[in-house]
């Protein structure tokens, strides 16, 4: 039983590691072209879709013992991921501009706030993740539980721990290799605290 519990929390955290921090860096790539054509609004939906739907894919690899139709999954993922993210970020600039009255850039914050804005961008957007994904589940399986708050507060763990150890590092969040680690640490420690409930369903 420890064994078939450490290879799924294996393969869950494997390839949530792998879609999320995968879908954060395609997102960006596809974003920084298209940053140079449309404007803010239409660059962020872009972005968040392709994070949501990599992430939900390579979930779906997973949840295809639990779930009958797990297209589901991937559209609920790119639609909660999509609204989560988007309602954080302006969210996060809003206190931001009523606090310092400027728009607030990530890269220039100092390591503590930078951590508590990614600590409130992942509560937001886990929680709204956590509502598209239960809705998926909530028809498909009965057997996974308490899925809502442990997305929302896994996300947010996930974000403000890895952008500290990012910090702590010495690497710089603006560059490549900081970023690198950032979602990579991301991913890895959202798949591990997102595992639970799934454990107790099979």
């Amino acid at each position: 039983m420890a064994k078939s519990n450490a290879r799924k929390l294996a393969s869950w955290t494997l390839l949530t590691a792998v879609g999320l921090a995968g879908g954060l860096i395609a997102g960006l790539l596809v974003g920084m072209p298209l940053g140079q054509i449309f404007n803010a609004m239409i660059v962020t939906a872009a972005v968040t879709c392709v994070v949501g739907g990599v992430l939900g894919s390579m979930q779906a690899v997973y949840l295809r013992q639990l779930l009958t139709k797990p297209i589901w999954w991937v559209l609920a993922t790119i639609l909660g991921l999509g609204v989560g993210l988007a309602a954080g970020v302006v969210l996060i600039e809003q206190i931001g501009i009523l606090v310092t009255g400027s728009r607030p850039n990530v890269t220039h914050l100092t390591a503590p706030m930078r951590a508590l804005s990614f600590l409130a961008l992942g509560l937001v957007s886990g929680t709204s993740l956590g509502i598209a994904q239960w809705l998926v589940l909530r028809r498909q399986t009965s057997r996974v539980k308490y899925w809502v708050p442990t997305i929302a507060i896994a996300l947010a763990v996930a974000f403000c721990v890895s952008s500290l150890l990012t910090d702590l590092s010495g690497l710089r969040f603006a560059t490549a290799p900081g970023l690198v680690m950032f979602v990579l640490a991301s991913g890895l420690a959202f798949g591990a605290l997102s595992s639970w409930p799934l454990l107790r369903a099979h």
